[in-house]
């Protein structure tokens, strides 16, 4: 095998793995009730199959026995009919010896006419006593050729034309077997003696006549207790033809019959049409039995069954869907119901209360559900409260601490320019200096609008801007009207700004920048507060964002992310953990501060 076959079965193992690790993993993914149902699919399939596989063989086993059923009647009605035929056989054999039958045809020349009368009335009672042993035998007949006498256990005795008993001679063995067929009648023939030449008159002739109306009726009786058609015939060709019904099997039928088993002793089966044809042949008296049955007899059994599988396979569905309904009922659709509490639970919502009178498992699972959902509400008030409490601290806190070094350059400045006589200026510088003191002793309102929060900054990098000068430019984007009414809390821009002229601008002696614009993406405002500072290195920027990630209860030792860090807890306990600071390196080269709060147009 070179490398280009092995190459191949390590890709074709390969993706069978890949896709055995698929089936698994979303098994492993599937809901419970998907999981459940899918079980149950599992355990009813081969209880369902086993239950095919009995109903098959059940059916055919059925139709089998049907089938032998109608051998075995076959089977008894040729011994019945063999047995009653060779018993008559056995009686014409028997009385053709008798000395009084076989003698009266030369004795009577030498008998009175009184003799001859006893001896034809003696006979007469014999043939009465032969035909009640059978009650096949329609009538026994004794031919007395030379004194021209018939003598019947039917009729009597009466006269005869020679062309009665020479026409009944004539057809003696024309069935091929002992029984003869004359005038529509079945007969047990013998003559004494026995010759080819039927001109030449025999001593006698005995014979039994068969009842084609007994042997109807038993063929009927024999029909009725397996819904087929039963035919006789008798010969090889099948010249007599005695059924149950009033319309036997055809002669083509019973000729095929005769090819498909002659001198067999076996039951024969062949298909023509819609009927199934059972057949059994005697060679030795020369007579066939067959039995129709239609297709749809012996398909019974089947449909039987199969219409117990419909049932089966119905019964099946419902118990599925009733299953499928209480499985839904049960576990699929309060499961949902907890399911979809907790995901309002995970989405902030603590007013969640799950209504339950249930008093199993998933009962237990709500009160637990509700006690923790009240819990945790209680926990949540409890800790905002503590938090709204400690922020407010904070802001007044805030507000109170004016940075002495501020003050002490604020009014160093005016110095300054008293010093000079800059009245103008000095008057600007005041005016702004109100403005920023007044704003932040305010502390009646712990939240105020967006504009107003703008403006209070801008006043201070105004201150900062009268104090350093050309040192420091400012690049102020001005605030669309339609966002100065958004409400957020007080003293959050100011600080950031702060920030930028004591940590970025202080120390510069020329070129300085302070940029402020805004930024509008999906439902958030996002001011961006830029410097030019060159002392930002990649360790602050990645310490100043990872502080912003944090538990807001952390507390740092440095002054200036402490300030940031309360300015970012503040913004999120208002607007959420989606909101508040971030950092970035700015375009100008220094920090950017993005300060995020939400916005939706009405």
């Amino acid at each position: 095998m070179g490398g280009a076959d092995f190459r191949l079965l390590f890709a074709i193992e390969e993706r069978s793995e890949g896709k055995m690790r698929f089936a698994v993993g979303s098994w492993k993914n599937a809901s419970i009730v998907v999981k459940l149902m899918i079980a149950f699919v599992l355990v009813i399939l081969p209880l369902y199959v086993i239950s095919i596989m009995i109903t098959h063989t059940s059916s055919k086993q059925m139709q089998t026995e049907v089938e032998k059923a109608h051998e075995s009647k076959l089977y008894f009605y040729h011994n019945h009919l063999q047995f009653e035929l060779e018993r008559m056989s056995g009686l014409v054999t028997e009385f053709s010896f008798d000395e009084m039958m076989s003698t009266l045809s030369t004795r009577a020349a030498i008998m009175s006419r009184y003799e001859v009368t006893s001896s034809l009335n003696n006979i007469h009672n014999k043939l009465g006593q032969i035909m009640v042993t059978s009650p096949y035998i329609s009538d026994v007949v004794y031919y007395v050729p030379a004194l021209h006498k018939r003598v019947s256990a039917v009729d009597g005795i009466r006269n005869v034309e020679d062309t009665e008993w020479k026409a009944l001679l004539a057809t003696m063995g024309n069935l091929n077997g002992e029984l003869s067929y004359s005038d529509n009648n079945l007969y047990f023939l013998k003559s004494n003696p026995y010759n080819m030449n039927h001109e030449e008159p025999p001593n006698f002739i005995l014979g039994i006549r068969l009842s084609a109306e007994e042997l109807k009726h038993r063929l009927q009786q024999l029909a009725e207790t397996g819904g087929s058609d039963i035919t006789l015939s008798f010969g090889e060709q099948h010249n007599v033809v005695i059924s149950s019904s009033d319309e036997p099997a055809s002669a083509a039928q019973l000729q095929q019959v005769s090819l498909e088993s002659p001198g067999s002793m076996h039951v024969k089966r062949f298909q023509s049409g819609p009927y199934l044809y059972y057949s059994l042949y005697d060679p030795d008296h020369s007579f066939t039995l067959t039995a129709s049955i239609p297709s749809d007899v012996l398909q019974a059994p089947m449909e039987q069954y199969n219409l117990w599988l419909w049932v089966l396979t119905l019964i099946s569905i419902v118990i599925i869907m009733i299953f499928s309904f209480s499985i839904y009922r049960s576990i699929h659709k309060p499961l949902s119901v907890l399911i979809r509490g907790f995901r309002r639970a995970e989405q902030g919502q603590t007013n969640i209360h799950i209504p339950q009178s249930r008093r199993d498992e998933f009962g237990y699972l709500y009160s637990r559900f509700n006690h923790m959902i009240e819990r945790l509400h209680i926990l949540i008030d409890e800790n905002y409260v503590a938090r709204i409490r400690t922020s407010e601290a904070e802001l007044k806190h805030l507000q109170s601490q004016i940075q002495p070094h501020f003050l002490y350059n604020s009014l160093f400045s005016i110095k300054q320019m008293a010093e000079v006589e800059n009245v103008e200026l000095i008057q600007e510088f005041t005016d702004y200096l109100g403005q920023y003191f007044r704003y932040m002793s305010r502390d009646s309102h712990s939240e105020v609008s967006l504009g107003e929060e703008v403006d209070h900054a801008l006043i201070y990098a105004s201150i900062q801007k009268i104090r350093f000068g050309s040192r420091v430019q400012l690049q102020l984007e001005e605030l669309s009207r339609e966002y100065r009414d958004i409400a957020i809390p007080r003293v959050i821009i100011q600080p950031i700004v702060e920030n930028v002229f004591e940590h970025a601008l202080a120390k510069r002696s020329q070129g300085g920048i302070l940029k402020l614009s805004y930024q509008v993406d999906d439902n958030k405002l996002s001011i961006r507060i830029e410097d030019d500072g060159d002392h930002l290195t990649d360790e602050i920027l990645s310490s100043l964002q990872a502080s912003f990630q944090e538990s807001a209860n952390q507390r740092h030792g440095n002054e200036e992310i402490t300030g940031l860090m309360n300015v970012n807890q503040r913004l999120r306990i208002k607007f959420g953990t989606g909101y508040g600071l971030c950092a970035q390196r700015s375009e100008l080269g220094g920090l950017c501060m993005i300060l995020n709060i939400p916005w939706r147009r009405e």
